[in-house]
C-alpha cells in the first residue's frame, strides 16, 4: 500500500510529489503526458524559472521528484478510483492498479476555445489567455482581445492597456461585452464585426480578418476563454463542484469527498476568484497539500496507537 497517489504531473502534482518524497511519504505519481501550457513559448511569473519552457520546467521537476526513493512514477492515466476500506483503489488505463491511503487529483483543466479558424492552431503561440504570464513579451505592440461572453470581456481589454495603448476589443457579434465605459476611458478600439479568421505565421499573431470591413493588424491576442475538467476521475469520485466547474477545495486542498485532495488549475477555494490559473500558485498549492496530508497521515498513526 502506497500512502498517496497523486494523478497527474503537472506543476501541482510535482509540487505535490516532491514534498511527500522529502516527508519519506510512499508516493505514486501517475503522469499523463504533457499539460496544458506546452505550446507557449515560456513560462512567465515563477521565480527563477522566468522564461522557462513548460515542457523544461516539467522534464527538470520530474527529474527532481524521481530521486526521492519513496517517489514511484508511472507513465499513464488512472481510470478508476474506488474507495475501500482504510484507503483507496487505483486502477490505471493498462490494467495495473495499486492500493493507497490518500488520493490527490492533479488532473487540470481544458479550454473550450471560441470555433474562429486560426485561434485553435495558434493558442498557447500569439492567441493567449493570460496577461500576466505573456502580455510583456508584447507590450507597446497593437493588441487584439477576442469577445467570448461572460460580460467582463470590457474589462479584460482595459487592463490590458497596463502594457499597450493600442488595444482593440473585437466583439465578434457578441453584444453584451461589460462595462462600455471602462473602454472609453481606457481608449480602447472596438471592432463589432464578426471575425472569419485569425492569421498569422511562426507561431504568432499578424492579423484579424473580419467578414465586413478592413483587417486588423496586431502582435498577439488574448481571450478568456471557458474550461472545463481534463478529467472525468473528480465527478465519479462525487467531488462537490463551483460554478465554473473547478473542484471546490478548503484552504489546505482536501474535496467534498474524505481522503480526496485536489490541486492546481482544476481546482480552488470558493472565496478565490476564478479563472486565477497560473503554474507559481499550482505549485504552492500542491506544497501545501502534501504537508497537509503529511501531517493528517501522522495523526492517523497516532490515532492507531
Amino acid at each position: 500500500m502506497y500512502d498517496v497517489a497523486v494523478i497527474g504531473a503537472g506543476p501541482g502534482g510535482l509540487s505535490t510529489a516532491l514534498v511527500l518524497g522529502r516527508s519519506r511519504r510512499t508516493t505514486l505519481l501517475v503522469d499523463g503526458g504533457a499539460g496544458r501550457n506546452s505550446p507557449a513559448a515560456g513560462v512567465h511569473g515563477m521565480l527563477a524559472c522566468d522564461g522557462m519552457a513548460p515542457d523544461e520546467l516539467r522534464s527538470a521537476g520530474s527529474k527532481q521528484v524521481r530521486e526521492y526513493p519513496d517517489v514511484e512514477v508511472r507513465d499513464g492515466r488512472v481510470r478508476t478510483v474506488v474507495s475501500r476500506q482504510h484507503g483507496f483503489a487505483v486502477e490505471l488505463d493498462d490494467g495495473r492498479a495499486a492500493v493507497v491511503r490518500r488520493v490527490v487529483l492533479a488532473t487540470g483543466v481544458r479550454e473550450d476555445l471560441p470555433d474562429v479558424p486560426g485561434v485553435a492552431e495558434r493558442w498557447g503561440r500569439g492567441v493567449m489567455g493570460c496577461p500576466y504570464c505573456h502580455a510583456w513579451e508584447m507590450r507597446d505592440q497593437p493588441l487584439a482581445v477576442l469577445a467570448t461572453g461572460g460580460g467582463d470581456d470590457a474589462m479584460f481589454a482595459a487592463q490590458l492597456t497596463r502594457w499597450s495603448s493600442q488595444v482593440t476589443l473585437c466583439t465578434n457579434g457578441i453584444e453584451d461585452t461589460g462595462d462600455e465605459g471602462v473602454l472609453r476611458r481606457c481608449g480602447v478600439s472596438v471592432r463589432s464585426q464578426v471575425v472569419r479568421r485569425v492569421e498569422g505565421r511562426d507561431n504568432g499573431v499578424e492579423q484579424v480578418i473580419f467578414h465586413e470591413g478592413p483587417p486588423l493588424r496586431c502582435a498577439g491576442m488574448f481571450l478568456h476563454a471557458t474550461t472545463r475538467q481534463a478529467s472525468a476521475l473528480p465527478a465519479q469520485l462525487g467531488c462537490v463542484m463551483l460554478d465554473d466547474g473547478s473542484v471546490r477545495v478548503d484552504d489546505a486542498g482536501q474535496t467534498s469527498v474524505p481522503g480526496i485532495y485536489a490541486v492546481g488549475d482544476m481546482a480552488r477555494r470558493e472565496s478565490s476568484p476564478s479563472g486565477m490559473t497560473f503554474v507559481v500558485s499550482a505549485a504552492a498549492m500542491g506544497f501545501v497539500t502534501a504537508t497537509t496530508i503529511n501531517q493528517d497521515l501522522f495523526l492517523d498513526t497516532l490515532s492507531a496507537d
